[in-house]
């Protein structure tokens, strides 16, 4: 699909064709179902396009300059300021929501790249009732 040029598109087309995406995302009701359709809808490209942001975004929050995040990332600085000016424009209510939801997610995802198991056997609830039959 070509780049769309949003100023050529009616105010009100716009407006109908982003409410009816958000209408669409509203109704995804498990993890499953949004990354299917996030994953489906958009290229990879685009995917990682958006995890870049978030990516972005986390070290903005962590206090990172521009020029570690570029570094790191390998991204434009014209996509860091993008995304750092999305962080502060709204009022520090939304900052700080936005701020809480990134720590959460990373939060979830040191928890999980913490565990560590003894064996394939302990990873799985089923599995351990296997392996404590044996001992």
């Amino acid at each position: 699909m070509s780049k769309v040029k949003p100023h050529t598109i009616d105010p009100k087309e716009k407006f109908q064709a982003i409410d009816s995406l958000f209408d669409v995302i509203l109704k995804l009701k498990t993890k499953q179902e949004i990354v299917d359709f996030f994953l489906g809808l958009f290229t990879s490209s685009e995917s990682l396009m958006m995890a870049r942001r978030i990516q972005i975004a986390r070290m903005l929050l962590d206090n990172k300059s521009y020029d570690e995040i570029k570094n790191k990332l390998k991204v434009a600085s014209q996509t860091i300021h993008a995304t750092d000016k999305w962080l502060h424009k709204g009022d520090e209510k939304y900052t700080t929501w936005l701020k809480t939801r990134v720590s959460e997610i990373e939060n979830k995802n040191k928890r999980k790249n913490n565990l560590t198991y003894e064996s394939l056997l302990d990873k799985y609830s089923h599995h351990r009732f296997i392996k404590n039959l044996f001992e």
